[in-house]
């Protein structure tokens, strides 16, 4: 009856005295009420007030990924990234790392401009699944920001301003930091030498 009305607040108290008395009885449906109030609460907007629900679901069954993963999109849709962060890599130390986590904490590191480590977890997903899809696209998108900082460096040490080549050049290096080139590149354009003439983001 009470969630029919949609007071999730009442049921969920009548089945914790349930759960309390004979542990393990409802847990199940303890946890199911939790998650329909962080939903709802979600679907209004209330990112932070529907974290602590997802959060309570997370407490009755903790095996249910289902839950956690809500808790992050609740942290992501607040603006909460670094605790985003901090969420896959506590999953990823209790249960181990899989190539779909290396990529949600990729894309995390990206929103933080934590370039290297992007491109790292990026590299260590492809390892795990060498046709990943979502890792392959992180990847190209990583070359094409190398490619653009690339262009940059040139233009810049064209007219002249080299720290500003050179930081660009710095850029690049942080979205391919396996193009060895791009270390003789950071060396020739610091010294004004210009040897740009071809792409070394394409075999990141």
């Amino acid at each position: 009856a009470y969630l029919q009305l949609c007071d999730f607040q009442s049921a969920a108290a009548c089945y914790k005295r349930v759960w309390i008395l004979r542990p393990g009885s409802c847990g199940a449906r303890l946890a199911f009420v939790y998650f329909l109030q962080g939903q709802c609460l979600f679907d209004r907007g209330l990112f932070l007030e529907a974290l602590r629900a997802f959060s309570k679901a997370a407490e009755v069954k903790p095996d249910c990924r289902a839950y956690k993963v809500k808790r992050l999109a609740c942290l992501a849709a607040a603006g909460h990234p670094a605790a985003s962060l901090k969420l896959v890599s506590d999953w990823m130390l209790a249960g181990g790392p899989t190539s779909d986590l290396y990529v949600l904490r990729a894309r995390l590191h990206k929103l933080l401009h934590q370039v290297s480590l992007c491109y790292r977890d990026v590299r260590s997903a492809l390892a795990l699944t060498p046709r990943c899809p979502e890792a392959a696209a992180l990847l190209l998108q990583l070359q094409a920001t190398g490619e653009w900082h690339r262009q940059e460096a040139v233009n810049g040490a064209l007219r002249g301003r080299l720290p500003d080549a050179l930081g660009s050049t710095n850029m690049a290096l942080e979205n391919c930091p396996r193009d060895a080139r791009l270390y003789l590149t950071c060396i020739n354009v610091s010294t004004g030498l210009l040897g740009l003439s071809e792409g070394f983001c394409t075999d990141a």
